[in-house]
């Protein structure tokens, strides 16, 4: 594995060294009834970094990744990593427009994508933008558009390891949705700390880590990572699909699974038997809320505790997660909780309109100061508590609160209390504006049957029985399946705009 030069950072010194120690023969992923060895890896490291680096253009220090969830995309992430090069996430699960309009804001002169991503439209843009363009193969490296000036597209070397690893787009915890660059030094630490918790939660097992996590989003990022600092292999999912997670699950049985929120609800609709999830020992979930009923399927009926776990781009990471220990001592009385702040972050409570810290168990916004981040306390845009030994809760979102009236409804409450009805299987509710009361809640609800679809009289008289009045939604949309980012969150965008065509 010869690189155009050694790695400088701590971080690229890291990754270098497992991946060199690694044995050329053992595999290093399993994909789609196919396995890639470590030699693989080494090769594609070496190659990318050659191309950047001989391509009449220098060293190439920032790269637009059009990421997909596939070996050779994982091997290109670490290649940029172990050689101190940024990669700019770029959702590839989108329509080429949006691809090269990102590329166009961010002002960026390399792309690394797919080739199934290099069509006419985004090649003519690439070659507009005078880009270089990197197409990844199923087996190879290809450069697919040179630019006409390389010299204006050369990027400095640079060895600090405050200088940013990863770019991002953020999920808005701390406001509008922005790309935030993280640093080597923090992607070092978190990945340490995730490398910490994987150990502690695998017990010493050296089956394949399960990636289903998108590898343009952050924790993505994060659920490969410390495979490298590992030498783990990785079986993935280029897409999340329940009978594939399970076929890999029964393959490998995994001591734990990483599983997005709305997969376990997928799950416990399935009411599989307990002996399909015999090997696992603990499930690790976040990025999005978790319904109580099916957190408490998982752990009262099946017997596997819950890893519930916070954290946010802007963190560069997980800030709150649960310990083997308190999993064993709370799961039962704390369900729900995201679990206790880690070391090197404190937590507080605050007013969002006066900023004065709440006391223990009050609901207001979530404030954080990480030290891998920096000493400055960081106010989220999320409303949560905080209890007297340390766990804290997820309440909601504060822009999506809904006033309605006089009232300051919760949607995620509301959602919550609409799928206890026994016909519905998901919602999710979103406030729009009224003349009258400033803004109302509508709710999209998807049944478990075509057929069996209550009406709104119905859900309304149901849920009265556990709403207050001015919380029951105005109106009830079905749909197949709620609309989801690549982090498998509830698209609020694609949600209101599917409200507005059926209003």
């Amino acid at each position: 594995m010869k690189l155009s030069q050694l790695p400088q950072s701590s971080l690229a010194k890291q990754l270098f060294t497992s991946l060199s120690q690694c044995s050329d023969v053992d595999t290093a992923f399993y994909f789609n009834n196919r396995e890639y060895p470590w030699q693989t890896v080494k090769t594609v490291v070496a190659r990318l970094d050659r191309v950047l680096s001989e391509q009449q253009l220098g060293y190439q220090g920032q790269v637009a990744f059009v990421a997909r969830n596939r070996p050779m995309h994982i091997s290109c992430l670490w290649s940029l990593l172990i050689t101190d090069r940024c990669a700019s996430m770029i959702h590839g699960y989108q329509s080429t427009a949006k691809i090269i309009k990102d590329i166009q804001q961010a002002g960026f002169t390399v792309v690394l994508a797919d080739e199934q991503d290099w069509n006419e439209e985004l090649t003519a843009a690439a070659q507009a933008l005078n880009c270089l363009g990197i197409a990844i193969g199923s087996n190879d490296i290809e450069v697919r558009t040179q630019p006409s000036d390389p010299a204006s597209t050369a990027q400095p070397y640079c060895d600090d390891d405050t200088a940013a690893a990863i770019e991002t787009l953020s999920s808005g915890t701390t406001g509008a949705p922005k790309r935030i660059q993280l640093s080597r030094r923090n992607l070092a630490a978190s990945t340490n700390a995730a490398v910490q918790s994987v150990s502690q939660m695998n017990s010493g097992a050296r089956t394949p880590i399960i990636s289903v996590l998108p590898l343009s989003n952050i924790s993505g990022v994060y659920a490969t990572t410390p495979a490298l600092a590992m030498a783990m292999p990785l079986a993935i999912l280029d897409k999340f699909q329940l009978d594939d997670w399970l076929a890999l699950v029964e393959r490998f049985q995994p001591a734990t699974a990483d599983v997005p929120p709305a997969a376990l609800a997928s799950l416990y609709q399935r009411q599989l038997p307990a002996e399909k999830f015999r090997s696992i020992k603990v499930i690790r979930t976040g990025a999005a809320p978790l319904d109580k009923k099916v957190q408490a399927y998982f752990q009262n009926e099946l017997g596997i505790p819950v890893n519930l776990s916070y954290g946010a781009s802007e963190f560069c990471g997980v800030i709150t997660t649960w310990t083997m220990a308190d999993l064993q001592a709370y799961s039962a009385t704390k369900m729900g909780s995201c679990g206790r702040a880690l070391p090197g972050v404190a937590l507080r409570i605050t007013d969002p309109d006066s900023g004065e810290v709440l006391p223990p168990d009050h609901v207001g916004r979530l404030e954080a100061k990480v030290d891998r981040v920096g000493p400055e306390w960081i106010a989220t845009s999320d409303q949560a508590r905080i209890d007297r030994d340390g766990f804290m809760w997820f309440e909601g979102r504060l822009e999506e609160t809904i006033f309605r009236g006089g009232f300051k409804l919760s949607p995620l409450l509301i959602a919550e209390q609409i799928r206890l009805h026994p016909d519905l299987t998901d919602a999710a509710v979103i406030g729009v504006d009224d003349p009258r009361l400033g803004q109302i809640p509508v709710a999209v609800v998807v049944a478990k049957s075509p057929d069996q679809k209550p009406d709104d009289t119905e859900l309304t008289d149901f849920l009265r029985h556990h709403l207050s009045a001015p919380e029951i939604p105005s109106q009830f949309i079905y749909v197949d399946t709620l609309p989801r980012t690549a982090s498998y969150k509830i698209s609020l965008v694609e949600l209101q705009q599917l409200i507005e065509r059926s209003r």
